[in-house]
């Protein structure tokens, strides 16, 4: 082998070695720095409810474009039974490799509590039985047992037949809220327990003139009776009337806070936002919480036709949905038929239209235009207690005189 040739192997083997020695150092260099790579299934945060669970979306891994997912293992912290947020880590060594992922998982309620009637959703009552709520239960899924939170709406008017609602409201700790009714029926003819009884009713009070009188009389003979009343503004003076009404044993009922046929038979939510008023300004005022409610022009009235067709159909159902007692009459004194009547022909009126063998619900008023009621009210109260009658003030478990409705 000629010189030449010698020079040009060894030339040959160096660059091969060279060569060699290159690939060995890329391949260590690229093991060196090269880690396994993680990548999750789904996202890196999710949002989970309790009723759906948290199902693991895994993640799979890699190592030099080689699959190493079988190496992942996972560490979840998920109780998907309880609200909270959760982290799920996963890990992969390969090679004395080591990497890490990690997913935020948040568990979350969306479920409302579930209300079981403690008896049946539906019930039936003999007129003039003690109705008796016997609630229900609502279970949650992150509360547990919040019966004792459940707010319940309604009134049963045990006297009269019908059908009557009670709500049930509830709400979790998470704003799930749930809701369900119990219809409640009573039947059977009226008992006559309450026979021989005189309610007195006064409707558009309190005034300074008349009804300051009225509470004389009251309190002279030992009479309780029962004012529904209208706004009174801030008048102190009539602010104390009632206050003495109750001290009396007198009960204050809510006739509106406005009297205007047009502005309160408008619609169902305008009927109630004028009650709710008054209420709110009877609670304020008196530290009184009135349940029990007249229409003005009574649930027969037909005026409320003008304003909106059928609305006292509805609004009789629904004042007692939310927890009212409303109660009309059936004994006319006629004291609204002008302005100061005869004392005389509201007495005899009294006279001929009450009657010894049914309770007795008089209506009469107290607004300033009305002294001649204030007048003929002891000549009243003295001939009702010589014929035998017995007085009270209406209560939400006094009889209920109901209108037939025409709207």
């Amino acid at each position: 082998m000629t010189r030449r040739k010698k020079k040009s192997l060894r030339f040959k083997i160096i660059t091969i070695l060279i060569i060699l020695l290159v690939l060995a150092g890329g391949a260590f260099a690229f093991y060196w720095y090269t880690t396994p790579q993680i990548s999750l299934e789904g996202d890196k945060t999710m949002e989970v409810t309790m009723k759906d669970g948290y199902h693991e979306p895994g993640a799979t891994a890699t190592f030099s474009f080689h699959d190493i997912s079988s190496y992942v293992e996972i560490d979840s912290q998920v109780n998907d039974k309880k609200v909270g947020v959760y982290k799920v880590i996963y890990t992969v060594n390969y090679l004395d490799k080591t990497a890490t992922a990690e997913r935020t998982v948040s568990v979350i309620d969306k479920e409302p509590p579930e209300i079981t009637f403690n008896e049946g959703k539906e019930m039936t009552i003999r007129t003039g039985e003690k109705f008796e709520d016997p609630g229900v239960t609502a279970i949650d899924d992150s509360d547990g047992d919040i019966s004792d939170k459940v707010a319940a709406k309604g009134f049963v008017e045990t006297t009269c037949e019908g059908s009557y609602e009670i709500t049930y409201d509830i709400s979790d700790s998470y704003g799930n809220e749930a809701t369900a009714i119990r219809t409640v029926k009573v039947k059977g003819e009226p008992l006559h327990e309450t026979k021989g009884v005189i309610y007195l009713t006064f409707d558009d009070g309190p005034s300074t003139k008349v009804t300051k009188k009225i509470l004389k009389t009251l309190e002279k003979y030992d009479v309780p009776a029962t004012f529904f009343v209208i706004d009174y503004g801030d008048d102190a003076k009539k602010i104390k009337l009632m206050k003495r009404a109750i001290k009396d044993g007198c009960t204050i009922g809510i006739h509106g806070y406005s009297h205007d046929y047009s502005k309160i038979y408008a619609s169902t939510d305008d009927f109630m936002d004028n009650i709710t008023k008054l209420q709110k300004k009877l609670k304020d005022d008196l530290g009184y919480d009135a349940q029990i409610i007249r229409f003005p022009g009574g649930s027969s009235n037909t005026v409320s036709k003008d304003y909106c067709k059928g609305i006292m159909t509805d609004l009789t159902k629904e004042v007692q949905r939310e927890g009212y007692k409303y109660v009309d009459w059936n004994v006319d004194s006629t004291d609204a038929s002008g302005n100061n009547v005869p004392a005389k022909v509201l007495i005899e009126s009294v006279k001929e239209n009450c009657d010894l063998e049914q309770f007795n619900v008089i209506l009469m008023h107290d607004s300033d235009a009305k002294e001649t009621t204030a007048e003929a009210l002891p000549k009243i109260i003295k001939w009702a207690q010589k014929e035998g009658y017995e007085f009270r003030a209406i209560t939400m478990d006094s009889p209920a005189a109901h209108h037939t409705v025409n709207n």
